[in-house]
């Protein structure tokens, strides 16, 4: 059992004009009243009468243009917290509808599908003694009000929640994360963010960087696969779970097969139902089939990279077949029983064919109907998209998600746009384990989530970011979420450059931040040389040639500093910088459509030299035309020496196949390249401004065929200023 913390759901506003008493005051039971739809305000909808078994004189409907809505006026004898329960008829098909509270957002009500009218809870909300407002707005899809039900909400009960993970061989990493996770729900909620690239603009901008980052097996997918897509997110979530992070993996499962593949059902959309004729149906009642068989294929093909996940201890928080009761993804489109009968296969061949046994299982859906089951089911989820800024904490979301648990699951908000304000959660009693803002817009644009709110959650007393958490690999759950500090970091390497040491080193968990140390003799003393790293890389320099130099690394956080790790040693050289020849790009086409809105190439450049190089000496250009006069706009998504070290700038060109290049340079924290060493992934993505498509069929630079890393002169390098890969186009 553990304590309980709060959350704010939705926005409210409901004018309910004629009340009656349901239940009066001295009975024993909290006094309930009922509100009319058609006594309240209506603008633009209109009072119905054809669907039968509504209450009162009839029910409200026609929610057809954005300004319709229905308000209610309620009062109540005391200020405190409310109950607000919906009497509606859902006919063909789940809806959602938002509501606002005294003219403040309050929130998105899920309308699942109905064949008459039904009552549900639909929020909570803080009421002020005497008049309040309560409005209904329009939302999406067809449903019709009857009333709304407001009493005094009861006090929340006591959570049920156990440390046992449904597999019973699960892994020891993934018992800790579990142990960790249910000793902080109710009194604490990770920061979580998908795409690892957004991470460094969190550092950056926020000053923080989030517990849990989210990642995806979308591009793992095979019928992607046979269309060229690569993806490292299998090698980037081992990357943050070295650093201390928590990792969770969703699947944008392309159909197996039936890809429509024409204009605006793309083969890449096919994970959507309206660009797939694969049916879920036939392929889990049929499982002699090619398409089952295909499905099969499909969940091996992930398997072996949650297998990579498990071989390097990475426990994942992984929710496949999300969003199902919308219908909007192919595994959706049938409706509850294939879509479950499909997850059930999933845990019992990954689990019991394939031996995985790193995963905590997360189920993304509020709706009993779709329930697979608790034998399968460790963590519930719903992924929240209210309106731009509005931070309540989706109350009806939560407390529905606590009745399909029966109080006995986690509960997350496993994707997001606003993020809730932990304030308001102690004021609705909503506690999400964690959160996960969706990548772009909706972290970047100022305002879904402001930065002053990015701020203020991030900071947050009752939030944990990356820098706060314990080490997850061996929390035993006595300690409470309690930080200690991480142990020294491990694989110091030290490579010399010309009057310089290149430093690398493996991340320790839980660290925040490393500093360098270093000493003319071997052993010590250490003098401090560099503090508050955040990356894995350090490159000393204004070093003496031909002196040996001896270096340790320490890891900290807000418990303390590690002790030292290994020494190392390297003697610095007086040489030039590496001479022509000894640098070479290589290139992959991280998207192989030519005609799509986005180009994304890949790089990494190797230095075959006997001499280290500053990357910050070097710039390197791509060609490519821009088809329009449309700003461009980029994004490095990834780099293995850190995006934030990354700059990019656009100018303008002549030649054959372009009119526009794209030139990198980077930050001294980027370090250099070690003799016989390379760069690593440096992901680069371009888009306009409009989200426009590119034409990159004879673009100079671009080479759809090039699905794996090999030498490209199209892409060209500078040395301080000098051609030392590649030509310009002609």
């Amino acid at each position: 059992m553990v304590t309980k913390r709060r959350m704010v759901i939705g926005w409210v506003a409901v004018n309910l004009l004629a009340g009656v008493p349901l239940a009066a005051a001295g009975t024993g039971e909290a006094s309930s009243v009922i509100y009319e739809a058609e006594d309240g305000l209506l603008a633009g909808t209109t009072v119905g009468t054809a669907s039968p078994g509504y209450s009162g004189s009839g029910y409200v409907t026609s929610f057809d243009d954005a300004a319709d809505s229905l308000t209610f006026t309620v009062n109540v004898p005391v200020k405190g917290l409310y109950e607000i329960r919906l009497g509606y008829n859902g006919p063909y098909g789940d809806k959602r509808t938002t509501l606002a509270v005294n003219g403040q957002p309050a929130g998105e009500i899920a309308l699942a599908s109905t064949t008459g009218f039904k009552e549900i809870p639909a929020t909570k909300a803080l009421l002020n003694a005497g008049s309040n407002t309560i409005r209904i707005d329009r939302g999406w899809g067809w449903f019709e009000i009857d009333y709304l039900k407001v009493a005094p909400a009861p006090a929340p009960a006591p959570h049920q929640i156990t440390k046992a993970l449904v597999d019973p061989q699960v892994t020891p990493e993934a018992k800790s994360l579990m142990s960790f996770l249910v000793d902080t729900y109710g009194s604490k909620m990770l920061a979580g963010q998908q795409g690892y690239n957004n991470v460094s603009w969190l550092e950056t901008n926020v000053g923080k960087k989030p517990a849990l980052v989210g990642f995806d097996f979308i591009e793992y997918s095979p019928s992607r696969v046979e269309h060229g897509s690569t993806s490292t997110e299998t090698e980037k979530a081992i990357d943050w779970d070295r650093q201390g992070g928590a990792v969770t993996f969703a699947w944008h499962w392309n159909a197996p097969k039936g890809l429509i593949d024409e204009p605006g059902k793309e083969w890449w959309r096919g994970f959507y139902t309206d660009s797939t004729t694969f049916d879920i149906d036939y392929a889990m009642s049929h499982p002699e089939s090619e398409d089952y068989k295909l499905l099969l294929r499909d969940i091996d093909a992930i398997a072996v990279q949650l297998k990579k996940l498990q071989d390097a201890k990475v426990p994942v928080l992984f929710r496949p077949l999300h969003e199902a009761e919308g219908g909007w993804f192919w595994w959706g489109a049938k409706g509850p029983e294939p879509c479950k009968a499909l997850y059930r296969l999933l845990y019992e061949r990954l689990t019991g064919v394939h031996n995985i046994h790193n995963l905590i299982w997360v189920w993304n859906s509020i709706s009993p109907q779709w329930y697979p089951g608790d034998d399968v089911v460790d963590v519930v989820s719903f992924d929240s998209y209210p309106a731009a800024g509005d931070y309540s904490p989706q109350v009806s979301q939560y407390d529905r998600l606590v009745a399909l648990s029966q109080n006995r699951k986690l509960i997350a908000m496993t994707e997001n746009g606003s993020i809730p304000d932990p304030d308001l959660m102690d004021i609705y009693h909503t506690d999400w384990s964690w959160f996960c803002t969706w990548e772009g817009s909706f972290l970047t644009d100022g305002n879904t989530n402001t930065l002053a709110h990015l701020k203020k959650v991030y900071q947050h007393a009752n939030v944990l970011t990356l820098d706060e958490l314990p080490n997850l690999k061996t929390y035993g759950g006595g300690g409470g979420g309690v930080v200690t500090a991480p142990a020294a970091p491990s694989g110091l390497a030290a490579a010399a450059g010309d009057k310089q040491a290149v430093l690398s080193w493996t991340a320790s968990a839980g660290a925040a931040s490393y500093t360098v140390k270093r000493s003319a003799a071997s052993g010590g003393p250490y003098t401090t040389v560099a503090a508050g790293i955040t990356g894995t890389s350090y490159t000393d320099t204004g070093l003496t040639g031909g002196t040996t130099y001896y270096y340790v690394v320490t890891a900290a956080n807000s418990a303390g500093e590690s002790a030292n790790s290994a020494q190392v040693s390297a003697v610095p050289t007086s040489g030039p910088a590496a001479p022509a020849g000894t640098l070479k790009v290589q290139y992959r086409a991280g998207n192989t459509n030519p005609a799509d809105n986005t180009i994304a190439a890949h790089f990494n450049i190797k230095n075959t030299g006997t001499t280290a190089v500053k990357l910050s000496d070097l710039k390197l250009r791509y060609y490519f035309t821009k088809d329009g006069s449309q700003a461009l706009q980029s994004w490095v998504d990834w780099a293995q020496i850190g995006s934030a070290n990354v700059n990019r700038t656009f100018g303008t060109a002549s030649g054959t196949g372009a009119d526009t290049y794209v030139e990198l340079s980077f930050t001294d924290a980027a370090g250099s390249i070690p003799a016989g060493g390379q760069s690593g992934d440096i992901q680069l993505r371009i888009a306009k401004s409009d989200w426009s498509n590119f034409s990159e069929t004879g673009d100079y630079s671009f080479d759809g065929t090039k699905i794996a890393y090999g030498d490209w002169n199209k892409v060209m390098l500078h040395l301080n200023g000098s051609v030392i890969w590649g030509s310009a186009p002609n």
